[in-house]
């Protein structure tokens, strides 16, 4: 297997876990619907994305990172606002 194939590999492997832990974050997310009063909680929000930027050491990394955690946020809220 060359480079390539081997950290595409690599990449594809992380996906399904990836995967496996969204649904089970948006899952959660969707089980507060009935605890919270709106869908929105800015504080939070900005605690998620504080947390996230954190744990990240390389900050050329940061912007994309949260980047996608603003995006998991979003699709979160979309999900408790659902019927």
């Amino acid at each position: 297997m060359n480079i390539l194939a081997e950290k595409r590999k690599k990449i594809d492997d992380l996906d399904a876990r990836i995967t496996i832990l969204l649904a089970e974050r948006l899952r959660i997310a969707a089980s507060l619907k009935e605890l919270k009063k709106k869908a929105r909680d800015p504080r939070r929000e900005a605690e998620v994305l504080e947390h996230a930027a954190g744990l990240i050491k390389d900050t050329n990394l940061r912007p994309a990172v949260l980047a996608v955690y603003r995006e998991i946020i979003k699709q979160s809220r979309l999900i408790q606002l659902r019927p």
